[in-house]
């Protein structure tokens, strides 16, 4: 275990995703018998996209955290756990003992139950098992088991794997990425929550009538209607919102703007990086589902990415811009939690994509999903958290100061790793309070009553990924047209 430790460490903290992943990807098409010239450019192209996602998504989140904390500033918002950001946990995730070898498991067990056929997801995105690396340290260091930390992380894969399965048609149908699924961990538990309320404001007259789609503001709106002047002007608003005093300064103007340049620059630029992205999977994803489907008949196959190819639709970006200031206030308003929204305000476009993915794109019920359900559940479960997360943070020597919580919004994404780490912490002998054990549970059932209630919906309401959906070899017309626009 220990040179296992030693061997992902080094991929995953000294050569880096921009290495890891595209390398992983060649590995990967060899076995299934791409050819290696194909293979060579896919990585680099790969390696370009990632490098690309990486560098936009640090400009925006650059731009908007100190706005966000100017925003927390201004508004005097008085809770007590601060958010310290999905890298710190990914980080103290990563920490604790055989944490890295849970990488190893992980992926062994996806292609067990693959060859088992009872997924069709082959998670290739080694960066993101830091999702089941969490549920792996927050058990690890509550009850020191590690068969008990690694059954539950294992539990937490396996749901991400079928999730992922699950909403794969509206991943080939909405964001037009044929044979490709999303098994993200903090992400994917969210799409039967999403599924349900949009199947719940159908139903509702009124509601389910109200359209606001970003995607159709060009034409709409003409120039305004543009992806950059959209983000542009939700940037600014943002900016506004955190950096307007009066009197008036050179500095707070140049700070709103720069911000404004920002949101339109990751909505002008993020779709081409993805682009770049899935010009090297497709084909990946089409060798790997030839492979497949010539020793099994039938049998489809998706290749496992990262979320982030999602985030660049522009009513996800448009939601999660709009959904930072009223996050803010949701979290000073909301019973119950302590955590102030920083870090993870900059990355709310991968806590959102099922709030707005089951509508294509319906801002308007995007926001409902968000503000009634999504962004209150996900702070109070990682308030919650604090105290655990806070504990691992010291186990791996972080410096927190007594008397300090520390969390992450991000804890609060793994909606689902909440319910299991208490049935977890509960089997490993600590004193879960039977409240929390009753939430837990009914938690569950509901969470699996939706998946029941709206199973078909995936397929059905995104019928042109029917084909992908029964298993069918994926079209070259998916490329080029990485995100709907």
């Amino acid at each position: 275990m220990q040179v296992l430790d030693a061997i992902v460490n080094w991929v995953l903290n000294v050569a880096g995703v921009t290495v890891m992943f595209p390398f992983m990807v060649f590995l990967i098409g060899l076995v299934f018998r791409a050819r290696p010239a194909q293979l060579f450019r896919s990585a680099l192209m790969i390696a370009s996209g990632i490098t690309g996602l990486l560098m936009v998504l640090s400009l925006l989140v650059g731009s908007l955290a100190p706005a966000t904390q100017a925003m927390a500033d201004r508004f005097n918002l008085q809770l007590t756990i601060s958010d310290v950001g999905w890298p710190t946990l990914a980080a103290i995730s990563f920490g604790t003992t055989y944490a890295f070898t849970l990488f190893v498991l992980i992926f062994a067990l996806n292609v067990v139950l693959i060859l088992l056929n009872w997924v069709r997801t082959l998670d290739i995105d080694l960066w993101n098992y830091w999702s089941f690396a969490f549920v792996f340290s927050m058990t690890w260091v509550v009850t020191r088991s590690f068969p008990l930390a690694l059954l539950a992380a294992m539990v937490y894969a396996v749901f991400c794997f079928k999730l992922a399965d699950w909403t794969a048609p509206v991943v080939a149908d909405y964001f037009k990425m044929p044979g490709i699924s999303t098994p993200h961990g903090d992400s994917v538990v969210w799409s039967p929550i999403g599924m349900a309320l949009d199947a719940l404001w159908d139903r509702i007259p009124g509601i389910r009538d109200i359209r606001w789609e970003a995607g159709t503001l060009h034409q709409r709106l003409g120039v305004l209607g543009e992806p950059a002047v959209v983000g542009f002007l939700i940037g600014l608003l943002v900016g506004t919102l955190g950096y307007l005093r009066l009197p008036l300064t050179g500095e707070a103007v140049a700070e709103m703007l720069k911000l404004g340049v920002a949101a339109a620059a990751y909505l002008v630029l993020m779709p081409r990086m993805i682009s770049l992205l899935m010009d090297g999977l497709l084909p990946i994803a089409e060798a790997a589902r030839s492979f497949v489907m010539s020793r099994f008949p039938g049998r489809a196959v998706y290749i496992g990415v990262d979320a982030a190819v999602l985030v660049g639709d522009t009513a996800i970006v448009a939601t999660a811009l709009l959904m930072t200031p009223i996050t803010l206030l949701i979290a000073a308003l909301l019973p119950g939690n302590r955590v102030l929204p920083f870090a993870d305000l900059s990355v709310l476009v991968f806590l959102l994509i099922w709030s707005v993915a089951p509508s294509r794109g319906n801002v308007f019920r995007s926001l409902l999903n968000a503000i009634l359900v999504v962004v209150p559940v996900m702070l109070l479960m990682a308030t919650d958290l604090a105290p655990q997360v806070t504990a691992v943070a010291r186990e791996v020597g972080a410096d927190v100061p007594p008397d300090t919580l520390v969390t992450a919004m991000a804890a609060g994404f793994k909606v689902l790793a909440w319910p299991i780490l208490m049935f977890a912490w509960a089997l490993g002998g600590s004193p879960v309070p039977a409240s929390k054990l009753l939430l837990a549970a009914i938690f569950l059932v509901v969470y699996l009553g939706l998946i029941w209630l709206v199973r078909h919906r995936p397929s059905e309401r995104f019928a042109a990924a029917g084909a992908q959906a029964q298993g069918q070899p994926a079209q070259a017309a998916g490329r080029g047209t990485a995100v709907r626009r």
